[in-house]
């Protein structure tokens, strides 16, 4: 990611965040929970079988997947896979717990934290926008000074 560098230094500055990490705040869910258009309608897929790759996707999808599918064509190592619906696709669909949203103000910047400062976690997302707004209201004030 390119990011034009502040004027200030990082030990001046602050980052508000909110965190719902995947560890904590995600789980596994079916293609039926997400709604899967591909699950429900099926797919295509092309493997390359010239490639170590491709030869273990197909190993697994035909010994170990237990998904059905026909081969649609087979030319110059490239085979396309046709999967009819009705049963999981391959992707790992993910959805939320639940568990609500850290709300984080830190010391520092993407540039690190060079204070060491202890990221506040707020109780609740108002005060968190609460400390967010004294926070840009401060910066104007100070920016009109000049």
């Amino acid at each position: 990611m390119s990011r034009i560098t502040p004027r200030l230094g990082a030990e001046h500055m602050q980052t508000f965040a909110i965190e719902a990490p995947t560890a904590t705040h995600w789980r596994p869910a079916t293609c039926e929970e997400v709604g899967c258009r591909a699950a429900e309608n099926g797919w295509k897929m092309q493997l390359d079988l010239t490639t170590d790759l491709g030869k273990a996707q197909a190993r697994y999808i035909k010994h170990s997947s237990g998904r059905r599918y026909e081969v649609a064509e087979q030319r110059d190592g490239l085979v396309t896979l046709i999967f009819p619906g009705g049963q999981e696709c391959f992707q790992a669909h993910r959805v939320r717990t639940g568990r609500p949203e850290k709300y984080l103000v830190k010391g520092g910047d993407f540039r690190g934290n060079p204070r060491g400062q202890q990221a506040r976690v707020h109780t609740k997302p108002e005060f968190w926008v609460e400390e967010f707004q004294e926070n840009s209201a401060r910066l104007n004030q100070l920016a009109e000074r000049g």
